[in-house]
């Protein structure tokens, strides 16, 4: 039977807070019988109302698990009940904070500054010890796992994807550098277009193996009597150069670049890319929970954007990015690495600059962005501040400067956050949120 929320918000023994949301109206899944109208699908789990469910339970798609270990770490809580009213302008409508949240159909969000849990908030039947997807954020976990690999010695950025992987000598991602994989400027001849998937494109048969689009007959093949590439990394080598791009040209957001890391990651450490991530990074956290990967239907990890865990755990990656890779009394990201990706070179602003996402006449113009480096989205690399972004609204804040993390979790109803207007409110809330504590700090400093 699904959770009714309270029409007014209630603080519970935890001290998070749960209210109103319009995915309160979402019926797939909450009843005892479900109805065949209200059955979440393969074909159906992204859609909206069904897709609050399902990003809670991706088992619905292959998952292996990514255990944790040791100690947990405490969060402390010094709550201040005023953020959520806190009030900014974007596109000149007044907003609060909370009303940003809502208005993209948000899971649940915290806000944590100098390491303490300020505020934390949830919405229909989502909860603290519920699992979430990231989608595309896992991208940006993945950029810290190279980084740790790079750190090691084992890997160089600078050398190209075929060194490590023969499975890609000749091929066109083979003949990158790792760096141009990471920063995505690779121009492949691919869309990444979630509204037009029209059957044909390489895009089409991309999502029918990351599994956004179902591929039944695909599953249904027996590798062992057909070789038609049926995972992620087999179908790798097929992707081409767009013959109108030069390559580190421009940033082109496609995240078949993210598969080839993943396979980096694996093939160098080792060790499947669920295991490197569980001993390298999830047990140093002290996370509460396991995590789990979704996997593509050979069972390969999916890079690009299959990892899900707990709100929480998901804040505590970032409090690690705010403070240079440091969390829980370890290294756990490389230090060296996070500066050299907030260390923008003149060639890697240049890639945003001529990026559809600096083009104000784009649909998916970004105000924000300076840059994107090791799958990092990097709003100003002198404040240290930049986010890691999912389809839907999974987003994770870092701010350095403040030590200010925001982390989101969201079912939102299209898939698009750069395309979506009811997601811009929620980045303009961020920046609303720092520069609150900024005006506090500066505030403080003249009172002395």
């Amino acid at each position: 039977m699904k959770l009714k929320s309270l029409a007014i918000s209630i603080a519970l023994t935890t001290c998070s807070v749960f209210s109103v949301s319009a995915n309160d109206n979402a019926k797939a899944m909450y009843s005892t019988t479900t109805d065949a109208k209200e059955q979440v699908t393969l074909g159906n789990w992204a859609h909206p109302d069904y897709n609050h469910w399902a990003f809670q339970n991706m088992g619905i798609h292959p998952s292996v698990m990514v255990p944790r270990d040791g100690n947990v770490s405490v969060l402390s809580e010094n709550l201040d009940p005023r953020l959520a009213a806190l009030n900014f302008e974007f596109g000149e409508q007044e907003f609060t904070v909370k009303e940003a949240m809502i208005n993209d159909r948000t899971d649940g969000y915290v806000i944590i500054k100098d390491g303490e849990i300020v505020h934390e908030e949830y919405f229909g039947t989502f909860g603290p010890k519920d699992h979430h997807m990231w989608a595309s954020s896992t991208k940006s976990l993945v950029g810290q796992a190279i980084g740790i690999l790079v750190e090691q010695g084992k890997l160089d950025p600078n050398k190209t994807v075929e060194s490590y992987i023969e499975e890609l000598q000749g091929s066109h991602f083979g003949q990158q550098t790792v760096r141009t994989v990471l920063n995505m400027t690779s121009a492949l001849d691919y869309s990444e277009d979630y509204a037009n998937i029209t059957p044909g494109t390489m895009h089409y048969e991309y999502f029918r193996r990351l599994g956004l689009v179902p591929a039944y007959d695909l599953m249904a093949l027996d590798p062992t009597k057909d070789d038609t590439p049926r995972g992620l990394l087999e179908f790798a080598p097929q992707f081409k150069q767009n013959s109108a791009l030069a390559v580190n040209h421009k940033y082109e957001y496609h995240s078949p670049n993210v598969d080839v890391a993943g396979w980096l990651i694996a093939r160098v450490s080792g060790q499947p890319l669920q295991d490197f991530i569980a001993e390298n990074i999830w047990y140093k956290l002290g996370v509460e929970h396991d995590a789990t990967f979704m996997t593509d239907m050979a069972f390969t990890p999916v890079a690009t954007g299959g990892f899900a865990t707990t709100l929480r755990d998901f804040a505590r990656v970032g409090i690690a990015m705010a403070n240079n890779g440091k969390f829980n009394g370890q290294q756990v990201f490389s230090k060296a690495w996070i500066e050299d990706t907030f260390n923008l070179t003149e060639d890697e602003k240049g890639h945003m600059d001529r990026s559809v996402y600096k083009a104000e006449d784009s649909a998916v113009y970004d105000q924000w962005l300076e840059g994107y480096k090791n799958y990092l989205w990097v709003h100003d690399s002198e404040k240290g501040i930049a986010t890691f972004r999912g389809v839907f609204g999974q987003h994770l804040y870092i701010n350095q400067e403040q030590n200010l993390v925001i982390a989101t979790f969201s079912s939102a109803e299209s898939a698009s956050n750069a395309a979506r207007s009811t997601n811009l409110p929620r980045l303009a809330a961020f920046e609303a949120v720092a520069n609150h504590y900024e005006k506090k700090s500066l505030s403080a400093a003249k009172s002395l």
